[in-house]
């Protein structure tokens, strides 16, 4: 299917000015300001914005601001383009036909205005369905103010889409999908996980997304010691970040994508997150529904929640046992990074060892998680079975 960010499209305006600053003429790029028909804003697509119209994901995330719009758009149409802060348009070339009142936009997405034009696409759709038979629906001679900004460069694209959007509440994990961080991760997590994929943008969701933040806090918890930024922390301490602070998880991994170039450390996490991708997910559901949780007397919804046959036990079990079972995390013969559990390696132990753990915090789960013993306590238990296993003279 075509869409506008791959073609051309033809676009009616009222009025359009040549405003491109030096600075912009000088990096190869322009910028044009035009007053155009409401229903023209619909031509083009959002692919190349943050994030597309919210509540066509999720209609009760309607908030304010859409409401706001739509409010203007009935009330009070001739002061829109006023109330309103107009749309932007990225494309990669423009060819203004004054003499015709046309625009003709190559590779033209909205980067900065897709909850305007969802408005606008719905206060329109709306007038047309309030036409009966051979009445057809007004459409009002109202106008929406668009920039065009002409670059080639499609890196700046999404640059430009960010720094535009900082005012709005564009979540960092968008921010980070926009510039491709989840790419490499998303593509190895898909090689185990076929019918799924990671969430790069906060209108991700359905079944088959899996919470590319939830994931991130799973690699760090299985992150080898050694490749850790230890600093003067105890390596518990260190470890309990993934529960505490899921947002540094996306942090911290942002700024090893950044320095992977230039720092071997940065590299070698960065390269073990993308190998472990799919196996990390595996080892947190694994452990999460595990059938030797049966029997131990989890109750209530902070311990487990349970579901027809199975269940779903808590993450603040869960993730000191990730933790510990980065005991097990190493390079395979070819370089690569794996979870390799021994064979004599008994899962009830752990689970034991971490049932023990929930009693002595009390039964609750988030103190559990955010008490750095525990970590340290779990990990002795693989620790134990790899010093079982090492040659003896």
């Amino acid at each position: 299917m075509s869409t506008s960010s791959s073609g051309r499209v033809r676009v009616q305006y009222t009025l359009i000015r040549n405003v491109s600053s030096p600075e912009e003429q000088a990096n190869g790029s322009r910028c044009f300001i035009a007053v155009c028909p409401l229903g023209e804003v619909l031509k083009f697509d959002t692919l190349r914005n943050l994030r597309d119209y919210i509540p066509a994901h999720d209609p009760k995330k309607r908030n304010n601001v859409h409401k706001g719009i739509e409010a203007t758009l009935q009330k009070t149409p001739d002061r829109f383009i006023q109330y309103n802060g107009g749309l932007t348009i990225s494309c990669s070339d423009i060819e203004v036909k004054d003499n015709e009142k046309v625009a003709l936009v190559t590779d033209g997405s909205i980067l900065n205005g897709a909850q305007t034009q969802g408005e606008i696409r719905r206060f329109l759709e709306g007038l047309l369905a309030e036409a009966s038979g051979e009445e057809k629906g007004e459409i009002p001679e109202v106008n929406a103010r668009v920039e065009f900004v002409v670059e080639p460069d499609e890196s700046q694209i999404t640059e430009i889409a960010i720094a535009r959007n900082t005012s709005t509440d564009i979540k960092r994990l968008t921010m980070a999908g926009a510039r491709k961080y989840f790419d490499e991760l998303d593509e190895s997590f898909r090689k185990i996980h076929k019918s799924l994929k990671l969430t790069k943008n906060e209108t991700d969701i359905g079944d088959d997304f899996v919470d590319t933040g939830k994931l991130l806090q799973i690699l760090w918890l299985l992150c080898p010691t050694d490749l850790l930024n230890l600093g003067t922390r105890p390596v518990g301490e260190a470890r309990l970040k993934s529960y505490k602070n899921r947002n540094y998880c996306l942090v911290d991994f942002e700024n090893d994508v950044n320095k992977k170039d230039e720092d071997p450390k940065a590299a070698q996490r960065y390269q073990c997150f993308v190998d472990l991708a799919g196996p990390a997910w595996s080892e947190y559901l694994k452990w999460q529904q595990h059938p030797a949780w049966t029997g131990k007397y989890l109750k209530g919804s902070k311990q487990i929640k349970r579901y027809g046959n199975g269940h779903m036990v808590a993450d603040g079990v869960i993730f000191p046992i990730l933790s510990a079972m980065s005991e097990f995390v190493k390079k395979d013969s070819k370089g690569r990074w794996v979870i390799e559990v021994p064979n004599i390696f008994e899962d009830e132990a752990m689970i034991d060892a971490a049932r023990d753990q929930l009693s002595a915090n009390k039964g609750n789960p988030m103190l559990m998680a955010r008490t750095s013993g525990v970590y340290s306590a779990l990990a002795l238990i693989p620790k134990g079975y790899k010093r079982m296993l090492e040659p003896r003279d």
